[in-house]
C-alpha cells in the first residue's frame, strides 16, 4: 500500500463538509497485487436517484514538472477506472487535484485533452481546505 498524498486529509474533511460520507479510506481493488485509490465516498440524493458513489484519487502536483505529475496521474486513473468497473461499476472514480494545479496543467491544451478527450473527471480543492470543492465533469 502506498503512502497517503500530502492534500489526503484536506481532500476527506473537504468531502465531509460538502455532504459526503467516507466509506473506504482506501478504497481497495480485489488484485494482486493489491491497489487502492486514497478515498472511497458517498452521498445520499433525492429518493428516486438512490446514492451516489464515488472514488477519489488525490494527487499533489508538487513535483518539478507538472507534466510528469500528469502523465503518472493518468497512468493510475486510467487503471484504477477499469478496475472500478469490473468491482464496482456504479461507483464513479474522481481524481483530486489542488486549485494550482487545475490553473497550471489542466487550463494548457495537453490538460483540455485529458478532460474534454480523455473524460478524467476532477475534483479540485483548495490546499488550505477555505474553498468548497469544484467539480469537473461531474
Amino acid at each position: 500500500m502506498s503512502r497517503r498524498d500530502t492534500y489526503h486529509d484536506i481532500v476527506k474533511e473537504a468531502l465531509i463538509q460538502d455532504g459526503w460520507t467516507i466509506t473506504h479510506d482506501p478504497y481497495t481493488f480485489d488484485t494482486e497485487p493489491q491497489l487502492a485509490t486514497d478515498l472511497g465516498a458517498d452521498r445520499p440524493i433525492a429518493a428516486e436517484k438512490g446514492k451516489e458513489k464515488i472514488a477519489v484519487e488525490i494527487k499533489s502536483f508538487l513535483n518539478a514538472s507538472q507534466v510528469a505529475d500528469l502523465e503518472r496521474a493518468l497512468g493510475q486513473y486510467t487503471l484504477y477506472a477499469r478496475l472500478l468497473q469490473h468491482q464496482e461499476p456504479e461507483r464513479k472514480l474522481y481524481l483530486a487535484v489542488p486549485t494550482y494545479a487545475f490553473d497550471g496543467i489542466f487550463s494548457k491544451p495537453v490538460g483540455h485533452v485529458v478532460l474534454d478527450e480523455l473524460g478524467v473527471k476532477l475534483l479540485v480543492f483548495s490546499v488550505t481546505g477555505e474553498e468548497e470543492l469544484a467539480w469537473k465533469r461531474m
